[in-house]
């Protein structure tokens, strides 16, 4: 299901989208918003895992050794 986004653009713009109507304008317009959507989203999600590692504290042992003791066990 489809649904109408109306933008308004400069004149010259809509000229040049007239003049180059083999482009497929619509596909173009659908892409840059996803990819700007999946771009913030992103963002928006590395910012939440920003915070949720600025609350935990540091270990005093690197992890390596963590993760040899657990293969060890």
């Amino acid at each position: 299901m489809t649904e109408v986004f109306s933008v308004r653009i400069r004149k010259e713009l809509k000229e040049v989208v007239r003049r180059y109507r083999d482009v497929d304008w619509r596909g173009l317009v659908e892409k840059l918003i996803e990819d700007v959507a999946a771009e913030r989203e992103l963002r928006s999600a590395l910012e939440e895992l920003d915070a949720l590692l600025r609350d935990l504290s540091p270990v005093s042992e690197p992890a390596w050794r963590a993760i040899r003791e657990a293969r060890e066990e």
